[in-house]
């Protein structure tokens, strides 16, 4: 008899890729099966980002690893399918109601009219002061749905890349000032880091193919500038930073600065 949920199927949807891997329940970093499918711009439609077609290739072939309704869907979307934006106040005494109504709110602020149909979630950070928020159109989340039902699974939780490695990674940079970065193909997502609070972030394409490594001297990454330039914005020396954390696939570091520790997305921190 075989246990609930004894297996789980975890998928990246990227700006170019859909990956897969199925997993033991028990054994979060045992690979049962893998498999990944690129993006073709041509299978989207233009009210819908998700790529259904290559989703379904994806958890298909897992799925044929795996037959039965024993599993459950774990799924990370790249941050350019997310909005995201961090506010700051005095937020000790509010409720979650009220911490709700400040990110629906900001959301509103940011988007305009397309802030209807979006999902808005919020995480407090550790010094009650900034509030991280990120919106996902309503849309996305039930194509996702949708999809993990037409393969017989349960979605069981649905994140954006960057709160996932922030999460794993936070603990690291609980104390100082630090700079705290994820790239998913051609954009990235920095955050700028105070004793473990996320207190400003910056998005935005960061393409290698913008800089000339032969110059003289060498211009900087688009990675470095963003992350200067976030850091300059609020105030802060480069000189204060304790630590710049980069989590990244496949990552060039060709022309990047060696400040940066590199961490591969499945990687944890030691």
């Amino acid at each position: 008899m075989s246990l609930p949920w004894n297996k789980s199927l975890h998928l990246h949807v990227g700006t170019q890729a859909v990956q897969g891997t199925l997993r033991p329940a028990w054994a979060r970093h045992k690979v049962l099966a893998r498999s990944s499918h690129a993006i073709d711009p041509s299978n989207m439609g233009h009210d819908d980002a998700t790529p259904l077609t290559a989703i379904d290739a994806v958890l298909s072939e897992l799925k044929a690893s795996a037959p039965g309704r024993d599993s459950r869907l774990n799924v990370v979307l790249a941050d350019a399918h997310i909005h995201f934006d961090v506010v700051a106040g005095d937020y000790r005494d509010a409720s979650e109601r009220q911490l709700q109504s400040i990110a629906t709110a900001c959301i509103a602020e940011l988007l305009g009219d397309m802030a209807v149909g979006q999902v808005v979630r919020w995480q407090l950070q550790p010094d009650l002061h900034h509030l991280l928020i990120c919106s996902i159109a309503t849309q996305e989340i039930e194509s996702m749905v949708k999809a993990a039902s037409r393969h017989g699974l349960s979605l069981a939780s649905l994140q954006p890349d960057f709160c996932m490695q922030w999460n794993r990674h936070a603990e690291g940079m609980s104390n100082g000032t630090s700079v705290f970065a994820t790239t998913n193909g051609d954009r990235a997502m920095i955050a700028c880091v105070l004793s473990g609070t996320v207190t400003a972030l910056s998005a935005g394409l960061c393409i290698e193919d913008e800089y000339n490594v032969q110059t003289n001297p060498p211009a900087k990454h688009p990675l470095d500038s963003r992350a200067d330039r976030l850091l300059a914005s609020n105030g802060l020396d480069i000189s204060s930073v304790s630590s710049f954390v980069l989590v990244a696939p496949e990552f060039s570091e060709r022309g990047l600065d060696p400040r940066w520790t590199i961490f591969r997305p499945d990687q944890e921190a030691s």
